[in-house]
C-alpha cells in the first residue's frame, strides 16, 4: 500500500477516535442530565400527597355513598378501591377507621363461588372500622332448599361487634332472624325484613330486646308482628311498606311513645273488632296512612280506633274515615285537630273539612 494510502488511514483512524471521545463526553453529558431529571422527579411531590393525612383521610370519606346508602365490599364504590392507588394512599386508607364503618352485603345463590371471599372481607371490613359505630346491610336472597352456611357466618361475625352497631338492614329468613341477640347499645334505626310472606317462624321470636337506644323502625316487605316482636315501647319512628290491618294495630297497641309513623295497609284483612278497639291514645304528632291494593273496611276501623291528642299532621286516604269522614276524624282527634292535612283521593268538599277545622292547613291530592 502506497504511504499517502497508510497516512489517510492513520488519519481517518484519528479522525473517528477524536469523534468518538466527543461522542463519550456527550453521552455523559446526557447521562448526567438522564440521572439530575430522575432526581427530579424523584424529588418532586405531588400537591394530593402533601396533604396532611388528616385531610386526606376526610376527603376519603367523601368517597363514601351518602347516607342511608352504604359501601360495597367488593367493585368501584367500594373502599377498597382506595387501597390500590399508591402506597401511601393505601396506609392512609388502613388507617381511617370511618371509611370501613358502613358495608353492604348481599347474599345470593348465583354469588355462592364468591362466599368464602364476602365472608373473609366482612370479618377483615369490620376489623379495620376499629370502634367506629356501624352501619350495616345485610340481605340474604337465598333459598330454604340452599345452602345457607355462609348467612349464619355472616350474621355470626356481624354479632361479635354488635355493641357496635347503630343503623341496621337486616332482610334475612325467620331462621336467620332467630340468631340476632345480645347486647346494641348504640343501635338506634333498623330496618328489618323477612324474605317472605310463605317463611313463617314456627314460634314467636322476639328481638333486639336490648337495645335502649333503638327509636326508629322501618318495617320492610314482609313482617308479622304476631311472630316477630320488637321493643315497641320504645319506638318514636315507624314506617311500614306492607302491612295488614291487624298487623299494624298490633303494634300501635303497644307502640306508646310513638311520635312518627307512616303505613302502608295491605286489603284483605280481617282483624278482630276487640282488638283494634284495645289502641291506647298516642302521642303521634306526624301520621301517614295509604292502601296497597283494594280498600277494605277493616281500613276503615284501624283508623277509627286511633286516638290521636296531639296530632299536628295528617295525610290519609279518605276511604280510611269512612262514610263521614268529617266526623272520624273529629273523633280521633277529639281534644284537637292537625295544623296540616292532607286528604288523598276526597269525595268531602273541601268547605266541609274546613267547617270543621277552621285553623287547619288542607291539602288534597286528587291522584
Amino acid at each position: 500500500m502506497a504511504s499517502s494510502a497508510l497516512a489517510a488511514t492513520r488519519a481517518r483512524i484519528a479522525q473517528l477516535g477524536a469523534e468518538m471521545e466527543k461522542l463519550q463526553r456527550l453521552m455523559d453529558s446526557l447521562l448526567a442530565e438522564r440521572e439530575k431529571c430522575h432526581q427530579t422527579l424523584a424529588d418532586y411531590k405531588y400537591p394530593i400527597l402533601t396533604l396532611p393525612a388528616e385531610i386526606t383521610s376526610e376527603i376519603f370519606l367523601q368517597f363514601l355513598p351518602s347516607y342511608p346508602e352504604r359501601s360495597r365490599v367488593i367493585g368501584p364504590h367500594s373502599p377498597s378501591f382506595l387501597l390500590q392507588i399508591c402506597r401511601q394512599w393505601r396506609d392512609v386508607a388502613l388507617t381511617t377507621p370511618a371509611l370501613w364503618s358502613t358495608v353492604e352485603l348481599i347474599l345470593r345463590v348465583d354469588s355462592s363461588r364468591y362466599h368464602a371471599q364476602q365472608l373473609d372481607l366482612l370479618k377483615m371490613w369490620l376489623q379495620r372500622s376499629g370502634n367506629c359505630s356501624l352501619s350495616v346491610l345485610l340481605e340474604s336472597i337465598i333459598g330454604v332448599d340452599d345452602d345457607r352456611t355462609i348467612v349464619e357466618e355472616c350474621i355470626d361475625a356481624l354479632l361479635c361487634h354488635a355493641s357496635r352497631w347503630q343503623d341496621m338492614e337486616i332482610i334475612l329468613s325467620p331462621e336467620g332472624l332467630r340468631k340476632i341477640a345480645g347486647s346494641m347499645p348504640l343501635l338506634h334505626s333498623l330496618t328489618i325484613g323477612m324474605e317472605s310472606r310463605e317463611e313463617r317462624p314456627k314460634t314467636p321470636v322476639a328481638l333486639f330486646t336490648d337495645a335502649p337506644a333503638l327509636k326508629r323502625v322501618l318495617l320492610y316487605g314482609s313482617f308479622d308482628p304476631f311472630l316477630v316482636a320488637l321493643p315497641w315501647f320504645q319506638i318514636t319512628t315507624l314506617r311500614a311498606e306492607a302491612l295488614y290491618a291487624k298487623e299494624a294495630i298490633e303494634i300501635l297497641r303497644h307502640a306508646t311513645m310513638l311520635e312518627d309513623c307512616s303505613l302502608d295497609i295491605l286489603s284483605n284483612d280481617s282483624p278482630e273488632p276487640s282488638t283494634a278497639s284495645s289502641i291506647p291514645p298516642l302521642p303521634l304528632r306526624s301520621l301517614r296512612l295509604q292502601s296497597v291494593g283494594a280498600f277494605t273496611d277493616e281500613m276503615h276501623q284501624l283508623f277509627k280506633a286511633l286516638r290521636l291528642p296531639v296530632l299536628q299532621t295528617l295525610s290519609v286516604r279518605e276511604d280510611f274515615l269512612g262514610p263521614d269522614p268529617v266526623a272520624t276524624l273529629a273523633a280521633v282527634c277529639r281534644n284537637g285537630y292537625p295544623h296540616e292535612i292532607e286528604v288523598i283521593r276526597p269525595r268531602t268538599s273541601r268547605e266541609s273539612y274546613a267547617g270543621a277545622f277552621p285553623l287547619a292547613s288542607f291539602t288534597f291530592d286528587f291522584d
